[in-house]
């Protein structure tokens, strides 16, 4: 860890220091002037299965940078079986649920409009919980002690980002193949087509399913859907 840039070109990768992006020298700051870097556009369908381009609110901070040319070697290390179009989803999907929000807060992008007060404040966030590993005002500052924190802060963050990680690819993919099922099958489960069956419940199954229905342009949407409870009762 260092701010002396004679030890930049030492380095096999500079990472949030020296004020230059460029992945062809492994330097990736973000805090040059001129920076606008964002990830991918969001892409959705709407109800007539258009596609629909919305810019991301934040550009990409140092963290983002390694994500978006890292990141997919980092999963697929993870979890080889991934197909391509799997490595694709869990890619977004990552960014969506756990990287976006770290640029968020390293790029100064506010959650909530302006004019808009909180109800309350979460301090229970990766972004928080790295910054109480800060050293307090009073608090001792010696060269060790930083780098002794920094190396807990690391782990921290490899931390969260692997129990989000298999979230996605343990639970969230399975859940999304069984609900696609569902879907290609409707017409199986009732002439309408318009009542979707699960064998069982307690999978996240509404925002998979509405994805679906753009992505499969399902006309008409599925209005029922009927699963088990840990019970047996049908719902």
């Amino acid at each position: 860890r260092s701010r002396n840039k004679d030890e930049f070109s030492k380095a096999d990768i500079v990472i949030d220091v020296g004020g230059e992006y460029d992945h062809s020298q492994k330097k990736y700051d973000h805090h040059q002037r001129g920076y606008d870097e964002r990830f991918e556009a969001k892409v959705k369908t709407d109800a007539e299965g258009n596609e629909v381009i919305t810019e991301r609110c934040t550009k990409l901070s140092a963290s983002g940078l390694v994500y978006r040319h890292y990141g997919k070697e980092v999963i697929q290390n993870t979890y080889p079986s991934l197909s391509e179009k799997e490595l694709d989803l869990v890619y977004s999907k990552m960014y969506n649920t756990f990287m976006e929000a770290i640029d968020a807060v390293d790029t100064g992008v506010e959650q909530v409009a302006d004019g808009v007060d909180l109800v309350y404040k979460d301090c229970t966030g990766l972004s928080i919980r790295v910054g109480r590993l800060n050293p307090r005002w009073n608090e001792d500052t010696e060269s060790d002690n930083i780098d002794a924190r920094f190396e807990q802060a690391s782990a921290l963050c490899g931390e969260d980002f692997l129990q989000v990680l298999s979230q996605v690819v343990e639970s969230d993919l399975p859940a999304r193949a069984f609900v696609e099922q569902a879907v290609l099958k409707r017409h199986e489960t009732d002439s309408s087509a318009e009542i979707i069956k699960f064998e069982s419940g307690g999978m996240p199954w509404k925002g998979h399913l509405y994805d679906l229905e753009k992505e499969h342009k399902l006309d008409p949407l599925v209005k029922f859907v009927l699963y088990t409870d840990q019970g047996g009762m049908w719902r």
